[in-house]
């Protein structure tokens, strides 16, 4: 692999894009263009933090960046690593298996073009960050097929869905908060060399594979809807690095001081961009979370009730199972009973939607199921509603 071409010196600069002078050149100390703000003032603290060297910052290039004789090599080699996990990643989602769905994440190389995109965002390289992104985007659109083509296969023989491919189809705020650490760690670890050994525990943590393996499964048995939280959980990861592994470029000495103070509209542009993007993921994912938080809190009130009313009545019977939907109006309570005691009387069955609507403070239609142990005739059903 060899570095990008046109590193040389002190200052990274890209041929393709020429350089600026220092704003600072040919006025006085402080002073600014037309009267504005110091630029540099701007980034006044980059000056503080060790910039890296020409060879650290070469170092972590070459790690970012296939370019030369080596893109083609480098690219097939991706693309290899990006099918074999992805593949390993479906199978594993499909058996439930924690341990498959681990390794996949250790040989996919995906966080590399990923941070290679942010690299290139605050040393404000527009052709390498086109290159970075438009390998991404391939990269999620062949991963989403292949899972896709996989689970198609295998719709008849495993037509269950396990757990492990719902635990991706509904991120919360803390996926945001793994994605923002993970970043920022994959930076750090690119940048800091001696750090490379963690780069596998990154992978880990920020897992970018299994939400593209689970979103193409979901596609290819016609989950739509469940797939839908499966991209969100990849956007807040993607989201999460670009904006944290931008900041730690910068904060690490990454960029040197001279180009981030010429280029100082275009870094506080793209980082802005960035943060707004996470935004913008993070609203969707604070309020599925809240929605989460609700569900399982009328889930753990009706539980409660139903297993009150099941005390008050003096009957042998077991609460089965407890549905909340809240997302219809009235909210929908289905509560399924087992037991050897008698039916419950249809006064009972009203009392206590009227007591269920009080604890859970809104209108409420309840379906009460008894199914009688014993009794071989099949199960029996009373319904009632409170509103």
């Amino acid at each position: 692999m060899r570095a990008p071409a046109g590193l040389s010196g002190s200052l990274v600069i890209d041929h393709d894009e020429p350089e600026r002078p220092d704003p600072s050149r040919g006025r006085a100390p402080g002073g600014a263009p037309d009267g504005g703000v110091p630029r540099r003032a701007l980034f006044s603290w980059l000056g503080r933090r060790r910039e890296l060297s020409p060879g650290e910052r070469h170092t972590a290039l070459d790690q970012l960046f296939f370019e030369g004789a080596d893109f083609v090599p480098n690219l097939y080699r991706f693309a290899t690593l990006m099918t074999l996990s992805v593949a390993i990643a479906t199978f594993g989602l499909l058996a439930d298996s924690v341990a498959v769905v681990i390794g996949a994440m250790l040989i996919a190389p995906m966080m590399t073009p990923i941070l290679a995109f942010s690299a290139a965002s605050v040393m404000v390289w527009p052709r390498r960050q086109l290159m970075a992104a438009l390998v991404t985007v391939l990269a999620i659109v062949g991963s989403v097929a292949l899972a896709a083509l996989i689970g198609l296969a295998t719709s008849r023989r495993e037509p269950t869905l396990s757990e492990q491919i719902l635990q991706r189809t509904e991120p919360t705020m803390l996926d945001l908060g793994v994605a923002l650490a993970a970043g920022a760690a994959g930076a750090y670890v690119t940048i800091r060399t001696r750090a490379g050994g963690a780069l596998p525990g990154v992978a880990i943590a920020v897992a970018l594979v299994p939400p593209l393996a689970t979103a193409g499964t979901l596609i290819g048995r016609g989950e739509t809807d469940l797939a839908v939280g499966a991209m969100l959980l990849l956007a807040t990861n993607l989201a999460g690095i670009v904006l944290a592994a931008s900041l730690v470029f910068l904060a690490t000495g990454f960029v040197p001081s001279a180009r981030s103070i010429g280029y100082s509209r275009e870094i506080r542009v793209g980082l802005a961009v960035s943060a707004l993007i996470v935004i913008a993921v993070a609203y969707p994912l604070w309020a599925q979370g809240t929605a989460l938080l609700r569900d399982t809190q009328a889930d753990g009130i009706v539980q409660t009730a139903a297993e009150a009313f099941i005390e008050q009545s003096g009957a042998d019977s077991v609460v089965l199972s407890v549905d909340v939907n809240q997302s219809v109006s009235p909210t929908q309570v289905i509560v399924a009973i087992g037991g050897t005691g008698d039916v419950p009387s249809q006064a009972e069955v009203n009392k206590a939607a009227a007591d269920l609507a009080g604890d859970l403070g809104e209108p409420i239609s309840l379906s009460l199921r008894f199914t009688p142990m014993v009794v071989s005739d099949g199960a029996q059903t009373i319904e009632s509603s409170s509103r």
